[in-house]
């Protein structure tokens, strides 16, 4: 009878042990809406399926349940190998202020800042953004095809633009130990604009891992997944996933919410 249930002896006396309960038969329903959230988005994993459900019906189901279904069809998110690096911390004249401690109480307190690299079929391009450990938002960014220092103070200047000082009296500023973050240009604006630098400790980038994860993130589930990837449209492309990323991609680490959502509300109470 297992064999043809297709489940476990062991699996089978458990149930029976447990009163026969209904609470695991198949629920077309919650099938249904599964397969609705996975096909939405192709990226999605358990986590965002189960999130985008509750936001949009109302429904709270468990990890496990989510994860049922999805292997009851056959599907699942896009899998990326992490890789991990720990090599010998050195010291660096300039401090490193968050020692690997990411998390903050209010908006504009940590930001991270780093360079990314994309490839195009007719060529490479470099991203640089900034993104806010608080609420996980991208806060600027800029694309170019040279790695220069240009490319680094455009998206320092931008982000400096777009929030006013005193939303960001208190703010750190973390990279690594990249020649453009040590320019004394870049120390002069920092400084000039009452924000503290911090750096990670010598070829250690998982001290820089917040601006690392959403570099790992926008590859993933949009650059690796452009068939026809060229610096001509390169900046659409980046600019629409962005805007989907800082607008419409639920976090479960921040209340399940985009990450602008849980911004402006956290800077409605602390400033409105």
């Amino acid at each position: 009878m297992c064999l043809t249930l297709g489940c476990s002896r062991s699996g089978y006396y458990s149930w029976i042990k447990l009163g026969r309960p209904q609470y695991k038969a198949f629920d077309q329903a919650v099938n249904d809406l599964v397969l609705e959230s996975y096909n939405s988005d192709t990226r999605f994993g358990i986590i965002s399926i189960r999130m985008n459900i509750k936001a949009a019906y109302g429904l709270c189901l468990t990890n496990k349940t989510v994860y049922r279904y999805m292997k009851l069809n056959n599907i699942q998110s896009i899998c990326r190998r992490k890789t991990r690096r720990y090599p010998k911390p050195s010291d660096h004249e300039i401090p490193n202020l968050l020692q690997r401690d990411f998390n903050t109480d209010k908006p504009n307190k940590k930001w991270s800042i780093d360079i990314s690299y994309i490839f195009c079929r007719d060529g490479l391009q470099y991203l640089c953004a900034i993104k806010d450990m608080y609420d996980k938002s991208i806060i600027s960014w800029e694309l170019s095809p040279y790695i220069d220092f240009k490319l680094v103070m455009d998206t320092l200047n931008d982000a400096i633009d777009k929030v006013p000082y005193e939303q960001r009296k208190e703010l750190i500023l973390h990279s690594d130990q990249g020649w453009h973050f040590t320019h004394k240009v870049y120390q002069q604006t920092l400084l000039d604009n009452g924000i503290t630098q911090s750096i990670s400790h010598k070829g250690s980038s998982v001290d820089n891992a917040p601006i690392e994860s959403f570099f790992a993130i926008i590859k993933t589930e949009c650059i690796y997944l452009e068939d026809n990837l060229y610096t001509k449209n390169l900046d659409f492309i980046v600019s629409e996933y962005i805007y989907y990323y800082n607008n419409n991609r639920l976090q479960e680490k921040i209340k399940e919410l985009a990450p602008l959502i849980f911004r402006e509300q956290a800077l409605m109470t602390l400033f409105y």
